[in-house]
C-alpha cells in the first residue's frame, strides 16, 4: 500500500497464509521498492507527455519501455505484501478501512486531473470540451480515464483478494497468471483500469500469498544476486521485445515475473546505502506524488509551449528528468503541507467519515 504499517523481519508465514505484523520493526526495502516504482512511474508519464508535446525524447522512451516490465509488477507485488490483514476482516471493515480511502481520493482527484488535461490541451480526445469531461466523469467510477486508474485497480485487488480468501492460494495465482498472460499480450479495453486489473492482479496476489518467499529472497540478496536477477530480467525483456514475441500470450508475462525479484534486489541494495534514504522516504509518501504528478507535468509543459519556449534536441532529452524532479517535489511538498493547514482531506477521507 501507499503507507504500510510496520512489518516483521522474521517469522514470516508459509506461502498462502496471510501475513500479520508481529513486530514493531519496519522493513526498509519495501519502502525503497515503492520509492523506486513511483519514481519510475513519474518518469514514464513525464517522458510520454513531453513526447506528445513534440519534444525529442526517444532515448528516455526506450528506457521507459524496457522498465515497463519492472515498475508495475514491483509496485503491485509490494502492495500485496501488506494486504494480508484485509483479507480476513468483515466486508464492512474493508469498505470503511480501505475502499473508502481509495474512493475518496479517486473521486476528489479524478476531476482535477481531467480539468487540468482539458485546460492545458492534453485531453487526448479529439475536440474535447466541458461536455466531454462531464460525460467521462459520469462513467469514471466504472471506467477511469486518467493515471488514477492505480487507485481503482488497487481497490479492485482488495475486493478480489477478500472474495477469494477461501480459494487455495495456488489456484488464485494460476488463474490470475492465465488472465495476466493474455492481457499483457496486447488487450486494449476501453479503460486502462480494466487492463491494469487484468494484467497485474497476479502480482498483487503473489505479494499477498508469497510474502514469506519475497522476504527470504530479500534477506539473501547480495550484489552478485542482484546482478544475476537484473541480468535475467533484462535478458528476458530484451529477447521478447527484439524477437517481436510480446503479443504471444504468456511470454511478456515472463519478463514481468522476472521484473519482481530484479526490482526487489535493487531495492534491497538501495535500502542498505545511507545515501538512498530519500528513496525510502519517498516510498513512504507516494500517494501525494502519485495523484498530483501528471497535473504538475502537464501544467509545466503548457507553460513552456504557450510561451514559445522550445528546448532543441538533444537537450530536450533532459526535460522529462527536470519535470520528474519538479513533480515529485511538488507532490511531497503538498503532502507535507496539507495536514498542517487543515487540508488533510486532500489525501485521505475526513475522520468524521471513517470514524477514526
Amino acid at each position: 500500500m501507499f503507507t504500510p504499517s510496520g512489518t516483521p523481519r522474521h517469522g514470516t508465514p508459509a506461502p498462502g497464509r496471510a501475513a500479520a505484523p508481529r513486530s514493531a520493526v519496519r522493513l526498509d526495502w519495501p519502502d525503497a521498492a515503492r520509492g523506486l516504482a513511483i519514481g519510475l512511474v513519474v518518469l514514464y508519464h513525464a517522458t510520454n507527455w513531453t513526447w506528445s508535446t513534440g519534444y525529442e525524447v526517444s532515448v528516455l522512451r526506450e528506457v521507459n519501455e524496457t522498465l515497463r516490465s519492472l515498475r508495475m509488477p514491483l509496485f503491485f507485488a509490494v502492495a500485496g505484501m501488506f494486504a494480508g490483514k484485509w483479507t480476513a476482516v468483515p466486508w464492512s471493515r474493508l469498505a470503511r478501512g480501505k475502499l473508502l480511502y481509495f474512493a475518496w481520493v479517486f473521486v476528489l482527484w479524478e476531476p482535477i486531473s481531467l480539468v487540468v488535461r482539458l485546460v492545458t490541451g492534453y485531453y487526448q480526445v479529439a475536440d474535447a470540451d466541458w461536455g466531454t469531461l462531464a460525460d467521462e466523469l459520469t462513467w469514471s467510477l466504472l471506467a477511469p480515464r486518467s493515471e488514477l486508474w492505480f487507485l481503482w485497480t488497487l481497490a479492485a485487488f482488495f475486493v478480489v483478494a477478500r472474495a477469494l480468501r477461501r480459494v487455495p492460494w495456488w489456484v488464485q495465482l494460476l488463474a490470475a497468471a492465465a488472465v495476466s498472460g493474455w492481457a499483457l499480450a496486447g488487450w486494449e479495453p476501453e479503460s486502462i483500469a480494466w487492463r491494469g486489473t487484468a494484467q497485474f492482479a497476479v502480482f498483487f496476489l503473489a505479494g499477498l500469498h508469497l510474502r514469506s518467499w519475497l522476504e527470504r529472497f530479500a534477506e539473501r540478496v547480495t550484489w552478485l544476486w542482484a546482478v544475476g536477477a537484473v541480468a535475467l530480467w533484462l535478458g528476458i525483456q530484451v529477447t521478447v521485445r527484439q524477437l517481436g514475441l510480446a503479443d504471444v500470450p504468456g511470454l511478456y508475462l515472463l519478463a514481468n515475473i522476472a521484473g519482481v525479484p530484479a526490482g526487489v534486489a535493487v531495492s534491497v541494495l538501495a535500502s542498505r546505502v545511507p545515501g538512498a534514504l530519500g528513496l525510502r522516504w519517498l516510498g513512504a509518501r507516494t500517494l501525494p506524488v502519485f495523484v498530483t504528478h501528471t497535473s504538475v507535468v502537464l501544467y509545466l509543459l503548457f507553460l513552456l509551449y504557450s510561451n514559445g519556449i522550445w528546448v532543441p534536441a538533444p537537450q530536450s532529452q533532459v526535460l522529462p528528468v527536470l519535470l520528474w524532479a519538479a513533480a515529485i517535489a511538488v507532490g511531497l511538498g503538498l503532502g507535507a503541507l496539507a495536514p498542517r493547514i487543515g487540508l488533510r482531506w486532500l489525501f485521505a477521507p475526513p475522520r468524521w467519515l471513517t470514524g477514526r
